[in-house]
């Protein structure tokens, strides 16, 4: 299990890290990680006293099989570097899906 704060936020660096671990032609697969992360009723994603939980093996496989291995790969970059799941969960991203632009916060 991995545990992030409900209230974690994304910083610079890892919009910077998303956005070079994600490049534009996998952008969508993002949509389908933060969808994923955002599932309440997932088995793999529990919450208790401002705690979110990732069981990150259980997570992974979601992964793998809602989108693909590679996908899956790029969760545990991330998770390997420290970007936080329930932060990029809860964060609104402006995530473009053509170009060069970087994924940014929407504000």
């Amino acid at each position: 299990m991995t545990t992030y704060q409900a209230t974690d936020t994304l910083t610079e660096d890892d919009l910077i890290t998303l956005s070079r671990v994600f490049p534009t032609p996998s952008r969508p697969q993002l949509v389908i990680v933060k969808n994923l992360l955002n599932d309440r009723k997932a088995s793999y994603r529990t919450y208790e006293n401002g705690v979110v939980s990732f069981n990150i093996d259980a997570l992974i496989k979601e992964v793998s099989f809602r989108g693909s291995p590679r996908t899956a790969s790029r969760v545990s970059e991330l998770v390997s570097l420290g970007v936080s799941l329930q932060a990029l969960a809860k964060t609104p991203l402006s995530i473009p899906m053509a170009g060069k632009d970087p994924i940014t916060i929407r504000l």
